[in-house]
């Protein structure tokens, strides 16, 4: 694709991605460390799942919230924990469960997975990493479009929670017909709904 084929959305998207990159960056590990343990108790204080329903976070990378004791938390009050799995990369992700015990293997990026006998799980929530959100609960993702993708092709759409430090928080992300708002927003400092009206974005 030649850089005059890009549409003027993505262009915005590019340039916020490395806006948004840096921003988180310059929190510092020890600030990330604290506020991703204040995120890890404001979910569990407001975010209540069905006790029979299973919630999908994420194995982190680089500057994400850490939400490896948030997983552990919800194992401890018997909440069933899946994980993506990437299949390819146009392809949708799969959860697997996670119950703490099973290796995790290398997956793309950098991230962890459960492997291949780890039992499919359909998300009643989905927690999600992010470099960018806004008042209106747009996302801004990494560019792969794996969430897209996968949420657009599920019969139930779940909840959507994205997980993210207050420093995230952009005046205005742009969005594509395809892009999928968040239905509430999990900081260091609480938590937010969104109204999402009809089909996410």
């Amino acid at each position: 694709m030649n850089v005059s084929d890009i549409s003027p959305i993505d262009k915005d998207k590019a340039r916020l991605r490395k806006r948004a990159k840096s921003g988180r960056a310059k929190l510092g590990i020890d600030n990330r460390a604290k506020y991703s343990r204040q995120i890890a108790q404001n979910f569990l204080s407001h975010v209540l799942p069905d006790p029979s329903g299973t919630i999908a976070l994420y194995w982190p990378i680089g500057d994400e919230v850490d939400c490896r004791g948030l997983i552990l938390s919800l194992r401890e009050r018997g909440v069933q924990v899946a994980l993506p799995t990437i299949v390819a990369c146009d392809k949708p992700l799969v959860f697997r469960l996670f119950t703490g015990e099973e290796k995790l293997v290398s997956a793309p990026y950098g991230t962890k997975e459960p492997d291949m006998c780890s039992p499919i799980a359909t998300p009643d929530i989905i927690a999600l990493p992010l470099l960018a959100f806004d008042k209106t609960g747009a996302r801004l993702g990494y560019g792969g479009g794996y969430y897209d993708r996968t949420i657009a092709g599920m019969k139930v759409v779940p909840t959507l929670a994205g997980l993210a430090f207050d420093a995230q928080e952009l005046d205005f992300v742009p969005v594509s017909a395809h892009d999928m708002g968040l239905d509430m927003i999990i900081t260091e400092t609480g938590m937010r709904r969104f109204n999402q009206k009809g089909p996410k974005r």
